[in-house]
């Protein structure tokens, strides 16, 4: 028989080091040191940043570098650096982690999809990592998430193997303590994916109650509805699941609360989701919200358009419809009975159209406490640059519009990101910093000649309301 040519003191001591030097497989713990061949990389990173071997990027700027459609493989010798914001330890993000700017108060992410499970061990939530950019590659995944990958695979990214791991994703010894960034479901865009956030106000609808997190029928991913009250009606917005969350089973919640996550897409990338780390962050213990009731407020001016002509020029009487750039004026519309207001340049020849909507002047002094509500929606918004303002004045004449002095309102209006021709809320907008008459002002930014700008929004039932 063999017998180990080893003494087991030595064995001891040799399996004490293992220990120590691969705490990164560690299912217990998290780890607060570094191997030596860590330790050493990270100070040649941060030396290498100072003597200008290395050119730090910002996530911000990394991104900036994606072309659409396409996989850009890194040149130079860049570095980009990150707290990560999701875990893989409840099994619902898969190798995948994704990495944010700033600990708090973060302004850009970016994903990172990688060929390792339990990932978590190695690099845990706050964990601070540098990413040795060259030979990598930028593109988006099956999901349309732009990430950071290993190769390409066609217009797609496709992960970093095991061996690239170990020579470009580096853990420092700092873990910051995350503050999720405060948002709510209408702020969301493409810019958060990959931001741990918080929203607070809400509750799973009443229908899922009883429910668990995943639905069995499902294959891979349950999205369960979340809703949070939002002026005379209800802001939704999907919590996704992975069937290989160990938390799936676990019963949803009945009350309303805050949930923190991380904003990311659904399989396809058709819609904006967000997905937790843990039920650890879902704080559901309040009373359930109730919207608005419109009995509960006497309207003060209302426009429904309800008397529009389909797609002619809008004429509502007192309201001022203008074009400052371009030929393209605010048409009234009609769509399953209901008659709205609806600026848009498909089709236009105008290389910019800019045009106004201003509504009659209100007066408030006899109406104290008012408040503004409106509806908006829009349709084939493919760009940020498509804009929609909400403005107000209390020095407009009643005919010079560009003379006047504009104050931009704070509210909810679409992007393009929400559902095309689906009505969103703009909440009850405070007006009790103003008197005397005002006027309230919808201004587009399109392009009838750019396709990127030739969307269309949709107003509807404006309101202004005081409380009974």
């Amino acid at each position: 028989m063999n017998r180990s040519k080893y003494k087991p003191g030595i064995c001891y001591l040799l399996f004490f080091m293992i220990m120590v030097s691969c705490v990164q497989d560690d299912d217990f713990s998290v780890p607060n040191q570094l191997n030596i061949e860590e330790q050493q990389t990270i100070i040649d990173i941060q030396d290498g940043l100072k003597n200008g071997t290395y050119t730090e990027i910002s996530i911000e700027a990394l991104k900036q570098q994606f072309v659409a459609g396409e996989v850009v493989q890194f040149a130079s010798n860049s570095v980009v650096k990150g707290y990560v914001s999701s875990s893989d330890k409840t099994g619902n993000f898969y190798k995948e982690l994704y990495l944010q700017d700033q600990p708090s108060n973060p302004t850009a992410a970016i994903n990172i999809v990688l060929n390792q499970v339990d990932s978590y061990n190695q690099f845990n939530l706050g964990r601070e990592v540098y990413i040795l950019l060259q030979d990598l590659f930028l593109g988006e995944t099956a999901s349309e998430i732009l990430a950071i990958g290993g190769a390409a695979d066609g217009n797609r990214i496709d992960l970093m193997s095991e061996n690239q791991i170990k020579t470009h994703l580096f853990r420092s010894l700092i873990t910051e303590d995350l503050t999720p960034l405060e948002l709510n479901f209408s702020d969301i865009n493409e810019n958060y994916i990959g931001m741990y956030v918080l929203i607070s106000n809400v509750e799973f609808p009443e229908y899922l109650i009883g429910q668990s997190y995943f639905n069995a029928i499902d294959d891979f991913d349950t999205q369960r509805k979340m809703q949070r009250c939002e002026g005379f009606s209800y802001e939704e917005f999907s919590l996704e699941t992975s069937s290989f969350a160990t938390f799936k089973n676990e019963i949803l919640p009945s009350e309303n609360g805050t949930i923190k996550g991380i904003i990311s897409k659904s399989y396809g990338g058709d819609d904006f989701v967000l997905v937790l780390n843990d039920t650890k962050d879902v704080a559901l213990t309040n009373t359930r919200c109730s919207p608005l009731n419109a009995d509960d407020f006497v309207v003060v001016f209302e426009e429904t358009f309800n008397d529009a002509i389909d797609e002619q020029i809008l004429d509502t009487e007192g309201w001022i419809n203008f074009a400052e750039r371009g030929q393209v004026l605010w048409t009234e519309q009609i769509y399953s009975k209901n008659g709205y207001a609806e600026f848009g340049t498909f089709g236009a020849n105008d290389t910019s159209n800019v045009g106004w909507l201003v509504s009659p002047g209100i007066n408030l002094d006899e109406n104290l406490n008012a408040f503004l509500n409106f509806n908006l929606a829009q349709h084939h918004l493919t760009s940020v640059r498509n804009t929609i303002d909400v403005l107000i004045s209390t020095d407009f004449n009643g005919t010079d519009v560009l003379n006047a002095t504009w104050l931009e309102i704070e509210a909810k209006v679409p992007t393009k990101y929400d559902e095309w021709y689906t009505f969103k809320d703009s909440g009850l907008i405070d007006l009790s910093n103003f008197s005397e008459t005002v006027y309230i002002a919808f201004k587009v930014t399109g392009s009838g000649t750019n396709e990127a700008l030739d969307g269309a929004y949709q107003l509807d039932d404006f309101r202004i309301l005081k409380e009974k």
